[in-house]
């Protein structure tokens, strides 16, 4: 069972806290705000630090809380420009676990990605909801590639909070 929370309601690219309701493995998605993190955090544990998205709030925000929680970064191979110290560099369609959640396969699109957290009906895509981003041609391709998961499916992320994917998917061809 997973539990989603939202920490930083940044409109383009929001912090979410995914626990596993079994083992509390803790994964931060996307942070914004380092010490929103730790605050919500309490002393717990972060075992994993997980990107959708190249900006500057998630690059310092990450290596900030690598730092501080000594939680390995997960990114596309994309932020391989970048001076972050990531553990581990995710290519299209790798699957990866968070805890004994299920696997969470990742669908990577130019700068931006989505985990899809199938038995979870749970889709986190980072910006590619976010106000004016969907015109993007690598965003359309992303729109093209999340046909294929369940409609039904809730998506987290920038301007998706908890919508079904079918909703965003209209509103997408739409625009």
């Amino acid at each position: 069972m997973l539990h989603l929370t939202l920490i930083t309601p940044h409109p383009q690219s929001p912090t979410y806290l995914l626990a596993c309701g079994h083992t509390w493995h803790r994964t931060v998605l996307d942070p914004v705000a380092p010490t929103d993190v730790m605050s919500v955090m309490a002393g717990q544990t972060i075992d994993l630090i997980m990107l959708t998205t190249l900006n500057e709030y998630t690059l310092a925000s990450a290596e900030w809380l690598h730092r501080h929680a000594s939680a390995p970064i997960l990114a596309p191979e994309s932020f391989k420009e970048t001076a972050l110290p990531v553990a581990r560099y995710l290519g299209d369609g790798e699957v990866v676990g968070l805890g004994p959640l299920a696997q969470t396969l990742w669908l990577p699109h130019g700068q931006i990605m989505a985990y899809a957290l199938g038995s979870e009906q749970v889709l986190l895509t980072g910006p590619l909801f976010a106000t004016g981003s969907l015109s993007h041609k690598d965003n359309r391709s992303a729109l093209n590639t999340l046909k294929a998961l369940p409609e039904d499916m809730a998506v987290f992320g920038g301007g998706a909070h908890d919508r079904p994917l079918n909703e965003l998917l209209r509103a997408g061809q739409a625009g």
